[in-house]
This record gives C-alpha cells, sequence and structure tokens, in this order.
C-alpha cells in the first residue's frame, strides 16, 4: 500500500482529549526526563522487550531481529549533492543514503493530492523528513527553521533538489514540490490541517458542508514543530482559516525516542502513515456511504 513504507523517527503527535486528533509535541514540552530503560537487561526482561518495551508511561516496540540484521548491511556514506555523511538518507537533500546492494527504496504515493509540511525543527530530528524522501512528488517542505537558504546544511539551500534523473510529468511534480520559504495561501475547500481542536474530526467524518473533494484532491498540511511553536504556527493568518482533521485511531507508536508522555503517542511520519491508511482502508460502514 502507499502508506506502508511511511512507518520508519523528533515530533509527537498525541490523542490527548480530542479523541484520537494528532497533537504536535516537542521535545522541550515533555517536562523532566524519567531515565531510559536500562541497557542491561536479565533473559526474563529481554523476553518482556521482545513484546514490548515500556519506558515510564509511554510504549516502545521492540525492533525485530530481522529488521536489525537488515539495518546492519546499510553503510554510513557522504551524500553526493551537499557532502554530510549520514545514513540511510540525508537529511538536508532529502535523498536515500547507503543503500545496500540488491534493496529498491520505494516511491510511495500518497492518496492525498499533496501533503504540505510547514517544517520548523532541526532537520536530523524531525521524522516528516522522511516523507519527502520516500514521496517526492508529493511532498513539499515548507522550511521556517532555516535562517540561511544558501548554506549547505539546510533543506532550502540553492539547488539542492535539483539534479534529479525525473522526467515528464515526474519531473514537473517534482519542481512543484520543491522546498518554499513562506507558507502559501491555501483555499478552505481543498485543504486541510492535520492536527486537534475543538472542531476536528476524522477524514470520514467530514460534514458534505465543508465541500472537500475526495482525498485525491485534497492538499493536506502537517506542522512539524515543538508543541508551542506549532500552536503559533496554527494560529498564522494563511492557515487560520483551514479545517482541521485528526486521526480516527492513533496507532502503537514505533518511535524510538524515549518519552514519557504516556500511551497514545506518534511521531510525524507515523502520524501521515496512520491518515494515509485511514484513507486506504476505511471502516466498512464509511466504505459503503
Amino acid at each position: 500500500s502507499s502508506c506502508g513504507a511511511l512507518s520508519v523517527g523528533a515530533t509527537l503527535h498525541r490523542p490527548g482529549r480530542f479523541s484520537g486528533a494528532a497533537v504536535v509535541w516537542g521535545r522541550s514540552d515533555l517536562g523532566p526526563r524519567a531515565p531510559p530503560p536500562p541497557m542491561t537487561m536479565t533473559g526474563s526482561e529481554e523476553e518482556a522487550q521482545g513484546k514490548r518495551v515500556a519506558g515510564g508511561d509511554s510504549e516502545h516496540l521492540a525492533v525485530p531481529p530481522m529488521l536489525a540484521e537488515e539495518v546492519a548491511r546499510w553503510q554510513r556514506v557522504p551524500c553526493p549533492r551537499c557532502h554530510q555523511r549520514a545514513m540511510f538518507y540525508c537529511p538536508f537533500c532529502c535523498s536515500s543514503l547507503g543503500v545496500p546492494d540488491g534493496v529498491s527504496v520505494p516511491e510511495v504515493r500518497l492518496p492525498f493530492k499533496r501533503c504540505d509540511i510547514v517544517f520548523d525543527d532541526a532537520a536530523k530530528k524531525a521524522t516528516s523528513i522522511h516523507a519527502k524522501v520516500l514521496s517526492p512528488t508529493q511532498v513539499r517542505l515548507i522550511d521556517l527553521f532555516t535562517n540561511d537558504g544558501s548554506a549547505n546544511r539546510t533543506l532550502s539551500r540553492t539547488g539542492a533538489e535539483a539534479g534529479s534523473a525525473r522526467e515528464g510529468a515526474v519531473e514537473e511534480a517534482a519542481a512543484e514540490c520543491a522546498t518554499i520559504r513562506e507558507i502559501p495561501e491555501y483555499d478552505p475547500c481543498s485543504a486541510a490541517v492535520l492536527f486537534p481542536d475543538d472542531s476536528s474530526v476524522s477524514l470520514e467524518e467530514v460534514p458534505a458542508d465543508w465541500g472537500f473533494p475526495p482525498p485525491d484532491g485534497l492538499t493536506l498540511v502537517v506542522i512539524d514543530a515543538p508543541w508551542r511553536r506549532a500552536q503559533v504556527l496554527r494560529r498564522h493568518p494563511r492557515l487560520a482559516g483551514l479545517r482541521s482533521v485528526r486521526l480516527r485511531e492513533p496507532p502503537a507508536s514505533r518511535f524510538w525516542r524515549y518519552h514519557a508522555e504516556g500511551a497514545g503517542c506518534v511521531s510525524t511520519i507515523e502520524a501521515m502513515a496512520a491518515i494515509a491508511r485511514e484513507v486506504e482502508r476505511p471502516r466498512p460502514a464509511a466504505a459503503e456511504a
């Protein structure tokens, strides 16, 4: 499915008091950190971790041995564009790196027209970069974090997304999703923000009078920033007039970074994968409707 490859970890999304709404949580808002789970475990503890590791009130799933073996095949290499060394992907050029022989990195097709990520966080920490790596022709980054658009270690530097081997319509789609530096104007009838508030609903609960097109005609806006900053960005004049949508059923998180915010928190990339999955696999009653 288009969302299967989007489940890869910074910003957290949480249902909170909004019945499954996705909320962005930043590291500065997590409060005092409890000590991380012990690195040395007894046999019974290892067996328990094989099922699920509890860290405070949050739950982390153990890495399956097969996946650990696969990860070991990848290498940390310099990016051919910016020459920064990285493993799996370059967080500045948004391209895969160190791919083992015989492995093909998929290009994901999202069930939306486009996904715009209002980005205001460090590129190396934010999981929304994964979406750009996997779906370069449908994900557009709106970089509010970088001060110098010509610097080497920035998403917005000149030429960061140039030099691709794409052709024709694919190249045009990639150009339309090139990183920009300001939040654009949106049509309230064809764009929504993945964000919780008192009026947020899941996509299958969207009222007809909102005038939304089918998902493949919708622009989904995702805010990737620390929580306090995300609240400010949600009130941005060009976002304030858009409707809010939320996750119907937030999944169990595989997010690796320890936190003590309780169950129901997922990373940005997991939230995007979850809402894509909800579109592709609606509940039977919603599908019949």
